[in-house]
């Protein structure tokens, strides 16, 4: 596989570039700068994912529609809360979100999720575009056949109203325990990482509406 890296010289990037070095010894990684994107489009043999620095000086929508075109699987990367491109971007469904400070770990096990196939979005995101996203979303539920048991699809809406754990179990007459085992089974089915995650999932594709 190769990956390109999108992002201007800081500790930041090197950091990354270490990291993903180490991680995936066996692919291709490059990186660029703002003013080298040119030679990013431009390369010989296509990349098969790219992570684009928000804080880069580019286009970045005009990007994203150039990879998109590619057929390249697409991450962003933003070092601020604040970034008000964030729900725009978010809309897109790109393949990763990412945040400053994901340790080694996380940005390997992010990337592997992001090439078998699945998207990945930092928690620290996930909460911000959470909040935006429910303000905006308002259409019917449309949910897919033989996904989620009855039960967990009966968790799932309760954890979009904002339902803990113990409020869950009071409503529906169960155990801990039982709810515990549904939230996991839901997460495994949905391969995010966490019940934040599983909300946007199920919000993004219209399984509820608020």
């Amino acid at each position: 596989m190769k990956i390109s890296i999108l992002k201007d010289s800081s500790l930041i990037r090197e950091s990354m570039l270490n990291a993903l070095r180490e991680s995936f010894v066996n692919d291709t990684i490059l990186t660029y700068y703002s003013q080298d994107y040119s030679a990013l489009l431009q390369e010989e043999t296509q990349s098969d994912l790219v992570i684009i620095d928000l804080n880069s000086q580019v286009e970045i929508l005009s990007v994203i529609d150039n990879f998109k075109d590619r057929k390249m699987k697409i991450i962003v990367w933003t070092s601020s809360l604040n970034d008000t491109s964030l729900l725009e971007l978010f809309k897109l469904d790109l393949n990763g979100y990412f945040f400053n400070g994901m340790e080694k770990e996380e940005l390997a096990s992010a990337i592997t999720t992001i090439r078998n196939g699945g998207k990945y979005i930092h928690t620290e995101l996930a909460n911000l575009l959470l909040e935006d996203y429910v303000q905006v979303h308002t259409k019917e539920s449309i949910r897919p056949v033989a996904l989620f048991t009855e039960r967990e699809w009966e968790v799932l809406e309760l954890l979009t109203e904002g339902r803990k754990n113990e409020q869950i179990c009071r409503i529906l007459c169960v155990t801990q325990k039982t709810v515990k085992n549904h939230v996991s089974s839901i997460l495994r089915k949905l391969d995010v990482p966490d019940r934040t995650n599983a909300v946007l999932t199920a919000l993004r594709n219209n399984w509820f509406y608020v």
